[in-house]
């Protein structure tokens, strides 16, 4: 199943001419009740306990998880650690994650590297063909057939570097549209921008707090209000034994004293299509409580007893995602 690396975001944000900043986010116990938390969840976490919450698939392909946890430091410090790679730290199955720094370069990606089975690592985007192990898209199938057999390990991996920067680029510019889908059999096509559109759809109910939130997460990087910060980095990581390479794009809003972070994996080389998670940080006596959802699109869901695979592994991506934000609020200052 999918494996997801980084914090994310719930609640969105407001820019548009002639209509309010945002709107007010509200307390903690407030919205953790009105997404349908009882008072005894509420409690809970308020006594420091992970308690999930429910949110249907928008898709057959779509798992899901959401919870709802307290860390004892304030949502400035706690995107403070965020913004310098908080998850990607004391994720174990972490190799090495890097920066996009302004339009990117292949500088940016100087730590990315194939590791001690380049060889074996090298030949597999060489010989990749649509709806193999590897997500690309047609024109990056035909880029690394072009290198041929002979090709060296460094070779591919700079060819890798510059599909990464590309697409980064792409999507910059263009959001969603920008995103070229991965090439499947028989001329087939799945796209993570559909993907993610239809994760965005399903963030309507976010209108209420964050009436632009919608626009905003279709019409990147349109809509986008000034007091928004963003980065963008690459992710390389062990998921399932398969070395995986993910580029996300994240962003921090502030509203007042709490905040809105953001998180989109617009592409993934292997295991998943892509990834759109939210969540707010919101102050409280004690710290900070986390409201947190994820949406996460593979194709290993699909089919015969699909409905069974997805509720199995979205109890499997919410486990994941548990262990993981329990490490990092054990790291945080």
């Amino acid at each position: 199943m999918a494996r997801t690396s980084t914090v994310a975001a719930l609640l969105l944000i407001t820019c548009a001419v002639g209509t309010p900043a945002r709107a007010d986010v509200p307390n903690a116990a407030t919205l953790l009740a009105d997404l349908g938390y009882t008072p005894d969840q509420i409690a809970k976490v308020q006594a420091g306990e992970f308690v999930r919450g429910t949110i249907q698939p928008s898709g057959p392909r779509e798992l899901v998880a959401a919870f709802a946890f307290q860390v004892p430091t304030s949502p400035a410090d706690l995107v403070a650690e965020a913004k310098e790679g908080l998850l990607d730290k004391v994720d174990p199955g972490n190799i090495a994650f890097g920066f996009v720094q302004g339009a990117g370069s292949p500088a940016d990606f100087a730590k990315l590297a194939f590791g001690p089975d380049a060889t074996g690592r090298a030949a597999a985007y060489v010989k990749a063909q649509p709806g193999g192990p590897l997500n690309l898209s047609a024109a990056e199938i035909a880029s690394f057939q072009k290198l041929g057999a002979d090709a060296s390990p460094t070779e591919v991996e700079q060819t890798v570097v510059s599909a990464l920067l590309a697409r980064v680029q792409a999507y910059r510019a263009k959001g969603l549209a920008g995103i070229a889908p991965y090439a499947r059999d028989g001329g087939k096509t799945r796209s993570p921008a559909d993907e993610l559109r239809s994760a965005s759809q399903a963030s309507q109910g976010l209108q209420k707090y964050a009436p632009h939130a919608y626009s905003m997460l279709l019409g990147y990087p349109n809509a986008k209000p000034p007091s928004t910060e963003e980065s963008f980095r690459w992710t390389h990581f062990t998921a399932q034994n398969v070395p995986t390479i993910a580029l996300t794009h994240s962003f921090f809003i502030p509203d007042g004293a709490a905040w809105i972070v953001g998180q989109r994996q617009f592409y993934v080389s292997a295991g998943y299509n892509c990834e759109q998670a939210i969540a707010a940080f919101l102050p409280t006596q004690s710290g900070t409580v986390v409201v947190y959802a994820n949406r996460t699109s593979t194709d290993q869901i699909e089919g015969f007893g699909g409905a069974a695979k997805r509720s199995i592994g979205s109890r499997v991506l919410a486990s994941q995602l548990e262990s993981l934000f329990e490490k990092a609020r054990r790291a945080v200052k």
